[in-house]
Parts: structure tokens; sequence; C-alpha cells
């Protein structure tokens, strides 16, 4: 429990009362440090202090507790958390006081009220099978076992408080009627689950039609030929969709709801990429009256706009912070620079894995066009029929 023992060392410096204090307020490190400066030490023998020389007086100033007589200074305690999560708190405190600054020049308020709102969100999101009266405890258990104080936890609670109400201001009027009724088909609407193989070009949609004419399963022939990296080791299988489902090619959407049970399709071309269709089923629309759920979808669709904002909102923030942060603290501060030296490697990393990528993919397109790892893709370049179902 070394989370709580350092809150209830820190609340005795600034006069908290040991532990009395709630577990889940945040320890305000500036005042620890300033009113280490004041803070009352008495001897251990509960004689006062008055009368001490100035000198010693000095001298006790920064001690905070005493061991057989052997002093333990504010520096010995505070100088192993900030090591330990000195660096990340701080970021995390500067991430806040910038979005309180936003707000302030924006003119949002942001109540507790909402903060309370956001953090029963978050744990409902965290632990949505618990009932909602034990989820505080759950927290607690969970946030120990990671050696994460609530202190940090309620900073992250707080900043994603401000920025969801700047996010849902700026969303604000982009969902319209339209985009309702399309959310709805979606929803409730008809869908279909499919899988699908993935080819590079003509001569392995031939290979693939010749194995499945033979009899194979379509699931091992997408393990074996697929060149898409998230559903080939899948056996070829994807999401169900409707015809509404946004990230899926108006033709292939088109295709599959013409397929029968067990059919497979006959090659479609989007881009660069050749894909063979295999319609497993086909779910019926939901019994349910668009004006019933219109206002709930609504929402639903704000939330995740909403959340989409602040992903947005949160980078800005985080790099707004590494930017404009001064540090002082000689340990911070190598800290820090350590942390933007990995976060520079780690970017210089990913361009060139990109470029690699990039070069393979050029060299792939001489004799063959490359597959799109996705479905993703300009519109289809040949029209596409259905077949027969293969043998099984």
């Amino acid at each position: 429990m070394k989370r709580v023992v350092g809150v209830c060392v820190l609340g005795a410096i600034v006069g908290a009362g040991g532990c009395g204090s709630p577990p889940h307020e945040t320890v305000d490190a500036s005042r620890v440090i300033a009113d280490s400066n004041v803070a009352a030490t008495a001897p251990a023998d509960g004689s006062a202090i008055s009368n001490a020389a100035p000198a010693a007086v000095s001298a006790q100033k920064n001690v905070v507790a005493q061991i057989n007589g052997q002093p333990i200074t504010l520096e010995e305690v505070i100088r192993p958390l900030m090591e330990w999560r000195g660096l990340a708190f701080m970021l995390n405190i500067a991430q806040l006081d910038l979005a309180k600054q936003d707000a302030r020049e924006s003119k949002v308020t942001v109540s507790p009220d909402d903060i309370k709102a956001e953090l029963d969100a978050t744990l409902e999101k965290m632990f949505p099978e618990q009932p909602e009266r034990d989820r505080a405890a759950t927290l607690e258990t969970y946030l120990d076992k990671r050696n994460y104080s609530r202190a940090e936890f309620d900073t992250v609670v707080e900043i994603n408080a401000y920025l969801r109400k700047a996010a849902m201001i700026a969303v604000k009027g982009k969902i319209t009627d339209d985009a309702v009724e399309k959310e709805f088909g979606i929803e409730y609407g008809e869908t279909a689950k499919c899988r699908v193989i993935v080819l590079a070009n003509a001569r392995e949609v031939m290979d693939a039609q010749k194995r499945l004419k033979a009899g194979e399963d379509f699931a091992v022939v997408a393990k074996e030929m697929s060149r898409d990296p998230r559903t080939g080791p899948l056996g070829g299988e994807i999401q169900p969709f409707s015809l509404q489902t946004q990230g899926i090619p108006d033709p292939f959407r088109q295709l599959a709801f013409t397929l029968q049970p067990g059919q497979v399709s006959d090659p479609l071309n989007i881009g660069e990429s050749w894909y063979l269709i295999k319609l497993e089923q086909k779910f019926p629309p939901k019994a349910v009256k668009f004006q019933n759920v219109k206002e709930s979808l609504r929402k639903s669709m704000y939330d995740k706009l909403a959340e989409f904002a602040m992903g947005r909102l949160r980078e800005n923030l985080g790099s707004r912070v590494m930017q404009q942060l001064s540090i002082h603290d000689p340990l911070l501060i190598k800290q820090f620079e350590e942390l933007k030296a990995r976060q520079e490697g780690a970017i210089k990393g990913r361009e060139k894995v990109d470029e690699q990528l990039k070069r393979e993919r050029e060299a792939a397109t001489q004799p063959a066009s490359q597959p799109a790892s996705d479905l993703n893709g300009p519109p289809a370049t040949a029209p596409a029929t259905a077949t027969q179902p293969a043998a099984h």
C-alpha cells in the first residue's frame, strides 16, 4: 500500500490530520513543498519549541518524522516519489491546468457535477458488470494492484471532463436527421455476416476459386491465401454489417446483400484488391419503430462523435504541454528529456516502418497489384455478379 502511506505522510505535512482525509483527494504538491517550511516539528518528548534557538528550528523544519532519534526529511520522502511517478503526475497536472486555461478563454464552465458525471461514466465503462454501488471499491482495488494513485486517476477524470465539455460544444448541431435515419438502418436494419478472401491479382483469384470448387472450406482458403492481416487469420470473418454501414465500400455491401447464405461471389475488384465474398447468414431487421429510438440514437451518435473529438483534443493538449512546459527541478528535467527522446525515437521508428512498407508495396505492384489491408477503397473498377455456392 505504498500509495496510502505516501498520501498519509504528505497529508501530515500540510496539517491534514494524518490519514483522516478521504483517499480520493488530490494532493497539491506545491502546497506540500511550500508548507514544509513552516510545518510543526515538535520534539519527540512533546516539549514546546517556541524558545528554541533559530538555528535549531532551521535544522528541524524539513524533518517530517523521526525513528529512534534519526530524522526523516521531506527530501527523503519526496525524491523517491518523484523518481517513481513524479513526471507522469506533473504532466497530468500540466494538462489539467492548460485545459482550465482553455476553458476560461472560451468562457466554458466545468462544474463539480460535470466532473462527477465523468467519473460515473468512466466507472461504468471500466466495470460494466459491477453494480453501481460496488464500483468505487472495485476501483480502489484496481488502482492498488497497478500502483496507481487515486489522485492521478482523479486528475485524468477531471481533464476528461474539461475535454468532453469542449468536445460537446464543438460537435453541437453536427448530427442531422438524415444521419440519425442512416444510423437506424445500421443499428436495426437487415445485416449480413460474411467471410472474405482478399487477393492481390487475377492469378491468385483463379487459384483460390480452384481450391473452393475442389471442395476446400472457405475459411481454410482465407487463412492460407488472404492478404488481409486482420481478417485472414480469422478465416476471413468480418463483423456483421448493413447496407448503411460506413467504412465498407458500396460495391462490397451491395454485392454481399445479393448473395444467398452459403453463396460465394464472383471476384470483386476494388482499387488494388480483389475480393471473394461468402455470405454466411442474413439477419432480418429488428422490429423497432424509428420514432421510438430516434432521440436515443441521436444521443449515442453525439457521444461517439464527442469521444472522437476528445481524442483529437487530448492529442493537441499533450502536444502543447510538451512544447510549452518549463521545468525547474533537475530530476524532472532529466526525466522529461528522456521522455522526449523516447517519443522522437518512436516517431522515427514508425517513419522507418512506413517507408519500408511503402517500398514493399511499390515492389509488389511491379508484377501485380498489392491488395489493401482493409475493405476501404475507391469505387469498384469492374462489375461483379454472384455465383452459385461452392461445394460447401
